[in-house]
C-alpha cells in the first residue's frame, strides 16, 4: 500500500495543480470569425494568459475581452491606444500622438477607416482588427475600459478550419479541437505578435 500511495499521491497532485492553473492563468479560445487576420485565422485556437488588475496592456497587445456591448461575447483585438494617446487616422493610417502608428502586422496596402481624434482615457484602451475592413472594434464602440479584459493573447495552439459561421468578431471558449475539423499543422504553437 505504501508503494502505490508514493506513486499516486504525486500524479493527482500533479493533475490538481494543472487544473488550478489552468483555471486561473490560462483559457483557450476558438477565433470563429476573420477579423483579425491575417494574424488569426478562423478555427485558431489560442491560449491566453490572464491580465491581472495591476498589469497594463501595451500597445500591439492581441487581447482576448468580454464585449463591451454586453452579454456573453469574449471578443479578440489589437491595442493600438494606450491611456493618454492622442489617436486619429489620416490617410487610411492610425496616428499616437502625432506619429503613424508602425503595423507590421497588416497586409500591404491596408487602410483604416476614420477615427476622429481623441484622447484615450485613463484605464482604457483603443482597440482594432487586424482586418481592419470587417472588423467591430473601438470605431464602432468607442474606447475599451480596461475591467473588461480577460487576457493576453499568446500562441495558436492548433488550427482547425470551420468554414460555416457567420463573419463575427469574437472569440469562444473552447476544449479541445472537434473531430470533424482536422488540425492544420502549419500554425502549431504560432506565436502571436
Amino acid at each position: 500500500m505504501s508503494n502505490l500511495r508514493l506513486i499516486v499521491q504525486p500524479i493527482v497532485l500533479a493533475v490538481g495543480l494543472a487544473f488550478a492553473v489552468r483555471a486561473t492563468l490560462l483559457g483557450i479560445y476558438a477565433i470563429p470569425s476573420p477579423s483579425m487576420q491575417p494574424t488569426l485565422q478562423v478555427g485558431d485556437r489560442i491560449v491566453v494568459t490572464r491580465y491581472f488588475s495591476d498589469q497594463p496592456a501595451r500597445r500591439g497587445d492581441v487581447v482576448v475581452f468580454r464585449s463591451p456591448l454586453g452579454g456573453d461575447e469574449v471578443m479578440v483585438k489589437r491595442v493600438v491606444g494606450i491611456p493618454g494617446d492622442l489617436i486619429e487616422t489620416r490617410a487610411g493610417r492610425v496616428i499616437v500622438s502625432g506619429h503613424t502608428l508602425p503595423e507590421p502586422y497588416l497586409p500591404s496596402g491596408a487602410i483604416t477607416g476614420g477615427v476622429a481624434p481623441q484622447v484615450v482615457p485613463a484605464d482604457c484602451y483603443f482597440v482594432l482588427g487586424d482586418n481592419r475592413v470587417n472588423s467591430l472594434d473601438s470605431r464602432d464602440w468607442g474606447v475599451l475600459p480596461r475591467r473588461l479584459f480577460v487576457g493576453r493573447a499568446r500562441i495558436v495552439l492548433w488550427s482547425s478550419a470551420t468554414s460555416s459561421s457567420e463573419p463575427r468578431a469574437n472569440a469562444t471558449a473552447v476544449a479541445q479541437p472537434h473531430p470533424a475539423h482536422p488540425i492544420g499543422t502549419d500554425r502549431l504553437f504560432k506565436a502571436i505578435d
